[in-house]
């Protein structure tokens, strides 16, 4: 890993968020053997996952370099033979840092919603990107620790679940193996200070994020954090949990 940015075109606050996501995860994937399973990822080993992160680094370098999307029968699939995932990762995390540095945020990049295309909106999902994954490689240690020890805080919690409500899960919930059966609202109240209600309105192959207050099917109450990881379909400690369970259910049906 490299020292702390400090200045340059690039957002150095947001990069030093991802720079401190990766110095975890990469520690992570040199310490665990390869082949120890990930228990919020059921099906995934170490070596997946770190395969996994690589080629979303090498992904997201292509759309910026090129302004458009990666052919996907050009991205590698696992490590090149004879090199371990966790120096294929390292060096896929190098080449895009270099890439990073060398735009500003508001240069055009390529992304799949269709909006937003600037080097700025790569930046949001690769910090969350990142930051789930480290908790799903924590989960695999020996010894987890918080998520606040990874770095992960209640601002970066919060902007998550924006990311998360208003960009993420809409895109999902066409995916849904079974559609929803019936409008359903559902309201995520943080608990600490400074964090935002939303109120998510499931409906049939729809979902609409809103500040808006109603009366919601089944209310999840907890930290900004914790709501994260719910939202993730991640192990959160502390939430509260009333209502119509269906509700809940096909939230958390949504593809991930």
């Amino acid at each position: 890993m490299t020292g702390a940015i400090q200045s340059g075109a690039m957002n150095a606050d947001r990069l030093n968020t991802i720079e401190g996501l990766m110095h975890h995860i990469e520690r992570r994937v040199r310490e665990l053997p390869g082949a120890n399973p990930i228990p919020t990822c059921p099906g995934w080993t170490v070596d997946d996952l770190a395969n996994h992160l690589a080629i979303v680094l090498t992904r997201m370098q292509v759309r910026i370099e090129t302004n458009a999307d990666s052919e996907p029968n050009t991205m590698p699939s696992e490590s090149p033979t004879g090199v371990p995932a966790s120096e294929w990762l390292a060096d896929a995390y190098l080449d895009l840092r270099r890439t990073l540095l060398a735009h500003d945020v508001d240069d055009p990049a390529w992304n799949w919603t269709g909006e937003n295309q600037r080097v700025g909106w790569n930046l949001r999902r690769l910090t969350h990107e990142l930051a789930i994954h480290l908790v799903d490689l924590d989960a695999a240690s020996l010894a987890p620790t918080t998520p606040e020890a990874l770095g992960i805080d209640s601002l970066l919690a919060a902007e998550g679940l924006d990311e998360l409500f208003t960009v993420f899960l809409p895109a999902r919930v066409g995916s849904l193996s079974r559609p929803i059966d019936q409008p359903r609202l559902l309201a995520f109240i943080p608990t600490d200070r400074g964090g935002k209600t939303w109120y998510i309105q499931l409906e049939r192959q729809g979902f609409h994020a809103s500040e808006l207050e109603g009366s919601p099917d089944a209310t999840i109450r907890g930290t900004s954090i914790a709501l994260y990881l719910f939202d993730w379909n991640r192990p959160a400690d502390g939430l509260s949990i009333s209502g119509n369970t269906i509700a809940i259910q096909s939230f958390s049906d949504i593809p991930r």
